[in-house]
């Protein structure tokens, strides 16, 4: 469902309109070599030649009157004449006519022939000048006797216009004298200072004062049935009735009137128009922003959100995405959304993600495919795919945008729109964790069935808010129900919504759902009531008032809103976004993007590892053990070359390149995703996983180390915070399944003990690879809660990173057996952790560069000539091992 989509008596977004010049409507292919002047001059002697037929009439008629009476059979004889006179008369015009035809296309005439015809017409010319007022009336009598009636239209039926046209102002494409009822008279009604225009909204909450939900089987008594309706004139339960009227009213003045004609007055009118879509993808991700805004930014910046946890979202009947695309501009990859809106004409349109990295962001359709919001099937399957990603908690909010064309039907959109203000509320209440939030685009509420679904929203949330943001058209009838923190008792109403969409989508008319709650049950809620009949009201008058100033706008093409340029201004600075225009970013040449994100330490490309012997054990790794965490890989001596650790780089989707025989090269058909300006140093390897009956092998993409994720610098971090953000990163990545997407992981690595080979786990019989280790699965991979299996990758060497930077080093205290760094040129020591909190000092630990070009490499177990085997590296650590 299209989250573009606003109440469709003024919901259409900007078009591009292709009508053609005015000047270049014309007739073609008419058959006549005449324009408009040579045929008005045809018509002069038409008009001599009527006029002395006619006067010959006359005299003949005026003397022969009172003979006509006393001897009627003297009118055939007249009629006789006349129709002499008639013929000899049409033949003259038609050679007339064929002459001046001959003139203007340039053929040759006689030449006395010529000019005999052109002093004809001259003096035809000159006799209809001196005398226009004989041609009035000779006119009439031609018309009189071709039919025409006083008063009356031309035409068989009379049906042509009787009053001349009238000199107007043009309206639009509307035709002269176009009239369009009652659009003058609103016009006139519009009062500019009953307009209220600021950056600045208000916005009113209603609490729940109730501790408890109400029970299933009270809710079972509350379901009315009966007709589908079909007009909402009557509902007036939830609002003053007057202004109910007006609002129909209102709207049914633009039924008649061009929908280009509307828009753009439309367009001039609203003072917030030329905020339009800012950069990006459309006026949905702006209305988002404004609404996180007026919330101060609860969606995008929890208060209760850990700094290594993902931002998990939903973004339900909402494509093409702009909600989506306004969260992730935002968050950027540390936000992980999933969508859950129609396939193909409907769809999340990720390509056009300009704002926000849509590479953490996964769509949704169901087992069927069809992304139906309404089928209870895709519900469910969508709820279990949110808890297998969230670890069984939800996401933190989830936005809705749906709405669907209801062209011709707009007064009882919120008839026809219950079940998906149903749906969308079921959804949110299946998959939001508790404390979580939910924002839905709503229109009208003035049902019984609306009212009553919004007083079980607030029976399920802390508070609530019906909210119409500034970038809203005012004109329109859409509103937002914002709902703040979930309570943790929500079963029971989620269990009665889904019985309520069994039952309407059994679409049986004459035996609908008509209440969701009673009406005594709302009345006796005497604060929600007069919550929602003040909100209906305000927003009733908003509306009706912007409705006028459309039609004022209408009737004068000239009228323009000052305010447009400074409610822009005001508006993005309030809401944090940037003033620009949406562009697509351009592609660098990886390169080049390399180069900027290296800058001075480009030279790493080339670094190359140290190779770990028993002749440099002691000098590099087990001079201080403790400062190196190790990790086993699959790169080796004798590997692949798209195998062997190097440099990948991510310029967006599917644009991945990895550094290979000093130059970046695509992966080509690998199908790999990762963000705009990623740089990970990684490997290629296979997987083994066993799937109950057979070990199934896989790609997947192992990344080592980090220096920037989705353009987030965590170079400078220590090893450890870069890992925890790896896993971060690889989480907010993982799709769900099925998928023919590369996994990508952060590699296990293990801190250098004397109990090393223990972490180091080579399980060569299990699987068909010499050697290889065995690892747990990602949660998010497993496929049921008793999933025990591992997974395997070739196991082939040791990579150790340095984490700690000299001159400090790594220690452990023999007391209290807890880490501590000592800086041994200055003497200073101290604890890594004290009173739970890090309290290692940024100067001891070793970033990014400084870890790389340190790098040593072990080729165990697989070098089986080296000089150093497992048993000879662990008797070198034994000095180092701490006893109780």
């Amino acid at each position: 469902m299209d989250s573009g989509i606003e109440d469709n008596t003024m919901n259409t977004e900007n078009i591009n309109l292709k009508a053609e010049p005015f000047n270049d409507y014309s007739q073609h292919d008419t058959g006549d070599d005449t324009d408009y002047h040579s045929g008005e001059t045809d018509f002069l002697p038409f008009i001599k030649s009527q006029s002395t037929l006619n006067d010959t009439y006359e005299e003949y008629v005026s003397e022969e009157d009172s003979e006509l009476i006393e001897h009627p059979n003297k009118y055939n004889d007249l009629h006789e004449y006349r129709c002499d006179l008639d013929t000899d008369y049409v033949a003259d015009v038609y050679e007339h006519q064929s002459k001046r035809r001959k003139m203007n296309n340039g053929e040759i005439l006689n030449v006395s022939e010529e000019k005999k015809y052109v002093d004809q017409v001259k003096t035809v010319d000159n006799d209809n000048v001196n005398d226009t007022s004989n041609i009035s009336n000779k006119i009439q009598r031609i018309m009189k006797n071709m039919g025409y009636k006083t008063g009356k239209g031309l035409g068989k039926d009379d049906q042509g216009r009787v009053e001349p046209i009238e000199a107007v102002i043009q309206h639009g494409r509307r035709g002269f004298g176009h009239y369009v009822p009652g659009l003058k008279e609103a016009s006139l009604k519009w009062n500019p200072k009953e307009e209220e225009i600021k950056a600045i909204e208000d916005i009113e909450w209603l609490p729940n004062m109730h501790s408890e939900t109400p029970q299933v089987m009270e809710m079972s008594d509350w379901i009315k049935l009966g007709p589908r309706k079909h007009t909402i004139d009557d509902e007036d339960n939830f609002c003053n009735p007057e202004i109910l009227k007006q609002i129909i009213r209102s709207k049914t003045v633009f039924d008649k009137l061009d929908k280009v004609e509307m828009r753009k007055a439309r367009t001039r009118s609203n003072p917030y128009e030329t905020i339009r879509t800012v950069n990006f993808l459309n006026r949905a991700a702006v209305k988002m922003a404004n609404i996180d805004r007026a919330c101060n930014f609860m969606f995008t910046d929890p208060k209760n959100l850990n700094s290594n946890e993902l931002l998990y979202f939903a973004d339900v009947c909402a494509g093409p995405g702009g909600f989506s695309e306004y969260v992730l501009s935002r968050k950027g990859w540390r936000a992980k959304g999933f969508g859950f809106t129609l396939k193909n004409e409907n769809d999340f349109t990720l390509d056009e993600f300009f704002a926000g990295p849509c590479e953490t962001f996964h769509p949704f359709y169901g087992s069927k495919g069809n992304g139906d919001v309404f089928d209870a099937q895709n519900q469910e399957e969508f709820k279990s795919l949110i808890m297998k990603h969230t670890n069984g908690k939800g996401v933190h909010f989830m936005m809705s945008d749906g709405g669907f064309s209801v062209e011709g039907q707009e007064n009882i959109q919120e008839i026809l729109s219950k079940q998906l203000y149903l749906c969308q509320c079921l959804v949110a209440l299946m998959i939001v964790r508790p404390g979580g939030h939910f924002v839905t685009k709503l229109f009208d509420l003035f049902t019984p069935f609306s009212a009553g679904l919004i007083y079980l929203m607030r029976k399920c949330f802390d508070t609530i808010s019906i909210f119409k943001p500034n970038t809203s058209r005012p004109a329109n009838s859409e509103r937002y129900l914002i709902c703040k923190k979930k309570k943790a008792d929500t079963q029971n109403i989620a269990d009665y919504l889904s019985h309520i969409n069994y039952l309407l989508s059994l679409r049986i008319d004459t035996n609908d759902v008509l209440e969701l709650v009673p009406l005594s049950i709302l009345e006796a809620d005497v604060e929600f009531i007069k919550y929602l009949k003040t909100s209906n009201d305000n927003l009733g008058k908003k509306q009706i008032t912007n409705l006028l100033k459309i039609a004022a706008f209408c009737e004068d093409p000239t009228l323009t809103e000052s305010k447009q340029a400074d409610m822009r201004k005001e508006c993005l600075k309030y809401w944090n976004l940037q003033d620009k225009s949406r562009i697509r970013p351009q592609i660098p040449k990886p390169q080049d993007k390399v180069r900027e994100i290296l800058r001075d330490s480009v030279s790493i490309l080339r670094s190359e590892a140290t190779k770990l012997k028993s002749d440099n054990a002691r000098n590099t790794v087990l001079n201080q053990p403790y400062d190196w965490y190790c990790m086993p890989c699959g790169s080796g001596a004798c590997i692949e070359e798209e195998k062997i650790a190097t440099f990948y780089l991510g310029l967006g989707r599917r644009k991945v390149y990895r550094f290979s025989r000093n130059k970046w090269e695509s992966v080509g058909d690998i199908k790999i995703e990762l963000p705009a300006n990623t740089l990970v140093y990684a490997e290629l390897v296979y997987e083994t996983k066993w799937t109950g009956k057979y070990f199934s092998k896989t790609r997947a993409l192992h990344i080592l180390d980090a220096y920037m994720l989705g353009g987030e610098d965590v170079s400078k971090y220590y090893l450890s915070t870069r890992y925890k953000l790896t896993k971060m990163f690889c989480d907010a990545l993982w799709k769900p399944s099925p998928n023919d997407y590369i996994c990508i992981r952060a590699k296990e690595r293990f801190l250098l003990t004397p109990d090393i080979e223990k972490k180091l786990r080579v399980t060569p019989h299990r699987v068909k690879l010499p050697s290889a280790f065995e690892f747990a699965k990602n949660p998010l991979e497993f496929d049921g809660e008793n999933d025990t299996a591992y997974v395997y990758s070739a196991f082939n060497s040791v990579l150790f990173i340095r984490s700690i930077a000299q001159p400090w080093a790594r220690h452990i205290s023999k007391k209290s057996h807890e880490y501590y760094v000592y800086n041994r040129v200055t003497g200073k020591s101290e604890y890594e952790i004290r009173d739970g909190m890090p309290n290692r000092p940024h100067e001891a630990e070793a970033n990014f560069v400084k870890a790389f070009e340190e790098r040593v490499v072990w080729n165990w177990p697989q070098d089986t000539q080296g000089t150093l085997n497992m048993a000879n590296f662990v008797q070198m650590l034994a000095p180092w091992k701490i006893t109780s």
